[in-house]
């Protein structure tokens, strides 16, 4: 049995609400790991000071996508092997020409004025180990991001699933990347990978979410390719439209937590969801 295995969660400031996002130390017996970085300075600050005050080795940062509120805190780890799947990284740099600006708006100086971008390219199926844990990389591609993965390790026949935010859980979600059918693609996958007592880390939401959580994602995803569906295509997408997607998404799952992000390029979203339709339809 390995009793020095932990996983230990750090709550990241975001804009608009003050901790929001998720990423993770994770202590092996004589090692650690980051996984995720969080966007503002100060959270990836303490999300490294908590990796450093378990007195083992801090190896390397996984990152299990390239939105800026899980990669713009990479600036405190520039002198750590960063490891993300080209795509990802690919994603990052494209995420960052047309974002930061924003991002230095809502965060001030606590947004840092030059992003660091992961180093390491993984593949499919790589497998990296420390503190003789495995961790295996998957890509599961187009979902939340334009570029998606999970990263995977089983301790004392546990799994545990670091999966970004494949899950939001019990939050409202992103759709503003337009890839809501894969989404559900890549719920369904992890359905089929995972056992039903696994741990599952995710990057909104409580953590570690539970293999019913897949369910009520995949849920969610579908209530909005269906509602969409049915509403006029008219071009550019209306304040009516969003109106009705939002509402019909808040009666689904009545939080507030994360409805801002919901909207955030919500039309974008829309559009790119309906030109999939029609593709599948053809």
């Amino acid at each position: 049995m390995v009793t020095d295995f932990k996983v230990h969660l750090v709550r990241g400031r975001f804009p608009v609400l003050p901790s929001a996002v998720n990423a993770y130390v994770v202590e092996t017996p004589t090692e650690v790991v980051v996984i995720d970085a969080t966007a503002a300075i100060s959270s990836s600050q303490e999300l490294r000071a908590l990796a450093e005050s378990l007195g083992k080795p801090l190896k390397a940062v996984l990152m299990t996508h390239g939105h800026p509120d899980h990669f713009t805190g990479l600036v405190t780890f520039k002198d750590l092997p960063v490891y993300a799947s080209q795509g990802c990284i690919d994603f990052a740099h494209r995420e960052d020409e047309t974002k930061w600006q924003g991002g230095k708006q809502y965060l001030g100086e606590d947004f840092p004025d030059e992003r660091s971008f992961p180093s390491q390219v993984i593949k499919d199926g790589d497998t990296l180990n420390f503190g003789g844990i495995d961790f295996t990389y998957t890509e599961l591609g187009p979902g939340e991001s334009d570029d998606d993965g999970m990263w995977l390790t089983e301790v004392d026949g546990i799994q545990h699933a670091f999966v970004g935010d494949t899950i939001c859980n019990h939050t409202h979600a992103f759709f503003g990347d337009g890839h809501a059918l894969h989404w559900i693609e890549n719920i369904e996958r992890l359905q089929k990978t995972l056992r039903l007592d696994a741990k599952i880390y995710v990057g909104h939401g409580d953590s570690p979410a539970h293999y019913a959580d897949l369910e009520d994602q995949k849920a969610y995803l579908q209530l909005f390719i269906d509602t969409i569906k049915d509403l006029p295509r008219e071009t550019p997408v209306t304040e009516e439209v969003v109106g009705k997607v939002m509402g019909r998404m808040k009666e689904f799952q009545p939080t507030e937590e994360l409805f801002f992000l919901l909207g955030y390029e919500l039309p974008q979203g829309i559009e790119r969801v309906w030109k999939q339709l029609d593709e599948v339809k053809a």
